[in-house]
């Protein structure tokens, strides 16, 4: 599962608001769905950002998505 769609699933089941996320995150809301819909590249900037707005952790998603393919890396 892609970053965003692991984002749009915490979102949806903690009963959360993609505008009230978006506007916590200081990400305009058009972008914010643009990213969370898989329709633009998530970027670094906007991964931090969203989630402070959730109130996580940096590497809350670390586990999830964040591991490197190359074993001798």
């Amino acid at each position: 599962m892609k970053v965003h769609e692991r984002i749009r699933r915490y979102i949806e089941s903690n009963g959360l608001k993609m505008n009230y996320i978006a506007d916590r995150s200081s990400i305009e809301l058009k972008r914010f769905y643009r990213v969370i819909n898989g329709d633009s590249i998530l970027s670094a900037d906007e991964y931090e950002k969203i989630c402070i707005g959730l109130n996580v952790e940096l590497d809350f998603f670390k586990d999830k998505f964040l591991f490197s393919k190359n074993k001798s890396a």
